[in-house]
């Protein structure tokens, strides 16, 4: 499998989940996305747990870690996924999270349609994710992008919240 693909002049670059706490000053950055789906900032640890909160049962190779780095190297960004699951062909997008100094500037829609093509050459036919339900601001872009409202989950205990969810498909043609 690529462990690299290009997202515009992003590149993602795979992280072995053993080095998953180099993405932890990312994840410092990123309070208000912390906030909102935690109600509290990142914990001290907290990239190095993305791979431990993988559901039980996987397979090595099956969860996958990417940072998105810039032409000089800087982290400004982490997709994290799980291939296969919940079912072959069938791929789970768990995290896509850009610092906010890089937002709004077209950097998600490019990881998002280069992440399509990497799971698609990869055997991938359906992405699947789930987003807050008080996120609307990730509810309109991941709607434009082309994903579809499945079916609400929840409410689950995350950090000190609990939040409904809405999981979300696309199928890729």
């Amino acid at each position: 499998m690529d462990l690299t693909f290009q997202a515009g002049d992003l590149t993602a670059q795979a992280v072995p989940d053993a080095e998953a706490e180099a993405l932890q000053p990312l994840l410092e950055r990123c309070e208000d996305f912390h906030q909102l789906a935690y109600g509290r900032p990142a914990l001290a640890d907290q990239a190095r747990r993305i791979p431990a909160e993988r559901p039980p049962g996987l397979t090595p190779g099956q969860g996958h870690l990417f940072a998105l780095k810039t032409a000089a190297g800087d982290v400004v960004g982490l997709l994290e996924a799980l291939r296969d699951f919940p079912a072959p062909g069938e791929w789970y997008l768990g995290i896509l999270l850009l610092a906010p100094e890089v937002r709004g500037q077209g950097r998600g829609e490019a990881v998002v349609r280069a992440y399509e093509g990497h799971v698609r050459a990869q055997g991938g036919r359906l992405l699947r994710l789930a987003v807050l339900e008080q996120n609307e601001a990730a509810h309109r872009f991941w709607t434009r992008m082309g994903f579809q409202p499945e079916k609400w989950v929840g409410p689950l205990e995350q950090g000190l919240k609990h939040n409904r969810l809405l999981r979300m498909t696309q199928t890729l043609g």
